[in-house]
């Protein structure tokens, strides 16, 4: 990780999703026929993912991070764009989320869910979207790591093995007890599978409405669109801050 360029990395990552149209056109299709005023991407990167939002939809876009450096990055980018007024970004885990309930009909999460406590991280995106929202989630599959430990191996490198290893054993142990490590022997990333999905989602009120069959989606990262059922009760509404999404 000494060589890691965060600037090198966001640029990448914009300009891999702004020279993919069929990437943007997935995203809107995902949202025909909904009214989307309000969208949130967590784990949001230097914010590409919600350009089409923004830019075809006219839809106001918040981007949250943990990395001071993408909120910084997306930031700027979207101020050359002109669109400082229309979209924000804010340093905050996925964890706690600093909007108020109701607050999106779109959510985003892609590739970030791994990364979080994965209940927690659910529970607030379920939250602070509106009955009938959608989340757009993509994560790490049970494969992903599975291949990445046998190309470490193919390779000889053995801290990527370590790591595929670390991540197998905390993402089994959640997958057969329902509880995610957090420690610093396991780490707290994990993998998912959609059975994984199918358990936690009711419990906070969301259910996946399909599969995404897209070019850029692969078995080791699959893309689901989810719904927020309505009149779902949040317990821990009372206790958690309210603040308006600008």
């Amino acid at each position: 990780m000494g060589n890691y360029d965060p600037e090198a990395y966001y640029r990448s990552e914009w300009e891999g999703f702004s020279t993919q149209p069929e990437r943007q056109r997935v995203s809107l299709a995902a949202v025909a026929g909904r009214q989307v005023s309000n969208v949130l991407d967590v784990g949001c990167g230097a914010g590409q993912e919600l350009l089409p939002f923004v830019t075809e939809l006219g839809a106001t876009g918040v981007g949250v991070d943990i990395s001071p450096e993408a909120v910084r990055i997306a930031s700027r980018r979207f101020a050359k764009l002109g669109y400082t007024k229309q979209v924000e970004f804010r340093c905050c885990p996925a964890e706690s989320l600093p909007f108020e309930p109701n607050s999106f009909d779109v959510v985003m999460c892609r590739l970030a869910l791994p990364y979080t406590l994965n209940q927690a991280a659910l529970s607030e995106m379920a939250r602070v979207l509106r009955p009938g929202g959608l989340l757009i989630l993509k994560i790490h599959h049970l494969h992903y790591y599975l291949r990445r430990f046998r190309r470490g191996l193919a390779k000889g490198q053995a801290v990527n093995c370590l790591l595929a290893v670390r991540v197998l054993l905390a993402g089994t142990l959640y997958l057969m007890t329902g509880r995610q490590p957090d420690n610093r022997i396991l780490g707290r990333e994990v993998f998912q599978t959609r059975w994984m999905l199918r358990r936690v989602l009711p419990s906070v009120g969301l259910a996946i409405v399909k599969e995404f069959q897209a070019p850029f989606s692969n078995p080791w990262t699959p893309l689901f669109l989810i719904e927020k059922q309505g009149n779902h009760r949040d317990e821990g509404e009372a206790n958690r801050p309210r603040f308006p999404p600008r």
